[in-house]
């Protein structure tokens, strides 16, 4: 793996823990086991370093979780469904609550720059989900109510289930929140 690539790693982990304010570039390069000239070779900041973490590492790991993806045969409640599955198996997720939104939680009055990066990654995952929801319309599963707002509200709310304290969040109930969160979008 490139050093670059290590110094990636290690600051998604050190953002998704930490957070902007908090990631330290002392603990980012010891995790990647380089020298502290490395990070400046390939980022001129710690703002640089973490743009580049958001778009080739924290956007696609959210895409991951939030995989709405529409399979053959497969109808819009069984897409959502394997999604929540998929990320209750997500234990860093369910600890830590997702990076995007605390990311973009954080930085909403301290970086446009940054904030704006999660922003557009959430109206991907947005649009992502209304089109899942339109075709759940189609089939007489889903209300026939205003899908972009819905697909908002939803990842709205899994976001907030997702950010319990860590002591207290768990898969149990987790699935038991995002199963009441489905309901509430079905007919």
């Amino acid at each position: 793996m490139s050093s670059r690539n290590k110094i990636l790693d290690a600051t998604f982990e050190e953002v998704y823990i930490y957070g902007y304010a908090a990631a330290s570039t002392t603990r980012i390069l010891k995790k990647a086991k380089l020298p502290r000239g490395s990070l400046y070779h390939y980022f001129p900041s710690k703002k640089a370093l973490v743009l580049a973490m958001i778009e080739e590492r924290l956007a696609p790991k959210v895409r991951e979780f939030f995989d709405f993806e529409i399979r053959e045969g497969e109808d819009a409640l069984a897409i959502i469904e394997h999604t929540v599955k998929k990320m209750s198996k997500n234990e860093m997720l369910l600890k830590y609550g997702c990076p995007l939104h605390r990311l973009m939680f954080e930085m909403a009055s301290q970086d446009i720059d940054i904030a704006m990066a999660c922003e557009d990654e959430f109206k991907r995952l947005a649009n992502k989900l209304e089109k899942v929801l339109k075709y759940g319309i189609e089939r007489g599963e889903i209300r026939e109510e205003q899908p972009k707002e819905w697909a908002e509200f939803f990842i709205l709310s899994t976001w907030g289930i997702l950010s319990r304290m860590p002591h207290t969040s768990d898969k149990t109930l987790f699935l038991k929140d995002m199963h009441r969160l489905i309901w509430a979008i079905t007919k």
